[in-house]
């Protein structure tokens, strides 16, 4: 199991929602108090440094009396032997929604070290959703790494060891508060009482908030599905028995993010255990009939309806295809080839989810007229 828990700190628990309880410490070399619960933290020496050691799950330790919304938080990094995780967390609201970059210790030097990937609405974390934030870095045990990172309005950059390029650029932060609290969190999987990594000379610099920037979608990929409607969550404990259609008054629109994401975690939320079902539907034009492949990316799984038939079902969830596979929803998942008539097309998609984001991809590898999803 321990292996198999690869990404972010909620994979094999459930995460608890309130902030970090404890004695407000002020701890030599960082800014501001800290509220550290001991039963996760530790105030200690690592490598000649007065450093805190991280372990357990959530919560994590919560900088006191700092309001962050843009600025400057760096951090020196030491893993120790059998470490799997820390994350940096800011604008943290709750548990359930904050920002949040994340060090797989036992991942350095592999393309998956570090990652951005925000907790929305009670997910998992949404790490599946977002494979182009991931980063490959040296991550060391018992020598120390620098971790800085900028945060400007809907952008940041983060930049591991001394490397004046940045190793990760978020264009615009997918998370949904504006402002919060900054932590730490750390984690050994399946060994709460193992410490993970120690930090020290954690800094924190606020500046003026920029200006949010607006979702871009000019650049979607061409062909890329839009016009999408959404209805649930439904509640799905058998894999093999879908929920009933939705009924005309469940669906409402729902948007697409750059690279052509439909992403459902932003705008459902799921409950924290268990399987659940989210319907997606649109409508797609065909000036004459012919067959169209489609290009497929989701999490985690997937029945697809054309015109009321269902024409594909497939699995991309953790661990699905083989011990390791992430199950990441990147745009070529699958192919379907639809056989679309002349004029509309109803494409209908029910994805589920359990772990790490909820969310579809859809581009047809041909020109076509994409309308607005209608009612029926």
């Amino acid at each position: 199991m321990r292996k198999m828990c690869l990404a972010v700190f909620l994979f094999c628990g459930v995460a608890r929602p309130a902030a970090a309880q404890g004695a407000k410490v002020v701890v030599p070399g960082w800014d501001a108090s800290w509220d550290i619960d001991p039963k996760t933290a530790r105030v200690g020496q690592h490598l000649g440094r007065p450093a805190v050691f991280l372990r357990g799950q959530f919560p994590p330790i919560l900088a006191s009396g700092i309001e962050f919304t843009d600025g400057t938080i760096e951090f020196d990094m030491s893993a120790l032997p059998g470490g799997n995780f820390v994350g940096l967390v800011f604008r943290y609201a709750d548990g359930f929604n904050h920002e949040n970059v994340y060090f797989r210790l036992h991942r350095s030097g592999e393309f998956e070290a570090v990652q951005y990937a925000p907790r929305v609405n009670g997910s998992g974390g949404t790490w599946q959703l977002y494979p182009q934030f991931f980063g490959r870095a040296v991550l060391p045990v018992d020598g120390w790494v620098h971790v800085r990172a900028e945060i400007r309005g809907s952008s940041m950059e983060l930049f591991v060891a001394d490397s004046t390029k940045p190793l990760i650029v978020v264009p615009r932060l997918r998370g949904i508060p504006r402002s919060g609290r900054v932590g730490l969190w750390g984690r050994v999987n399946d060994m709460p009482e193992q410490w993970t990594a120690a930090i020290a000379n954690l800094r924190i610099r606020t500046r003026d908030p920029a200006a949010i920037v607006a979702v871009d979608t000019t650049g979607l990929p061409a062909g890329t599905v839009t016009g999408w409607q959404v209805a649930g969550p439904y509640a799905a404990p058998d894999s093999t028995v879908l929920p009933p259609r939705p009924k005309a008054n469940e669906w409402r629109p729902i948007a697409v993010e750059e690279l052509g994401l439909v992403n459902i975690t932003k705008l459902l939320r799921k409950p924290t255990a268990g399987r659940f079902v989210a319907y997606l539907r649109t409508v797609i034009t065909m000036d004459s009939a012919r067959v169209v492949p489609l290009e497929l990316g989701y999490s985690d799984d997937i029945v697809l309806w054309l015109n009321g038939i269902p024409v594909f079902a497939g699995i991309n969830s953790l661990g699905s295809h083989y011990p390791g596979f992430l199950g990441l929803a990147n745009s070529a998942v699958d192919h379907v080839y639809l056989p679309l008539k002349a004029g509309d097309n109803e494409l209908l998609a029910a994805v589920s989810d359990r772990i790490a984001g909820w969310g579809l991809k859809a581009r047809l590898l041909e020109k076509s007229s994409i309308t607005e999803a209608k009612a029926r």
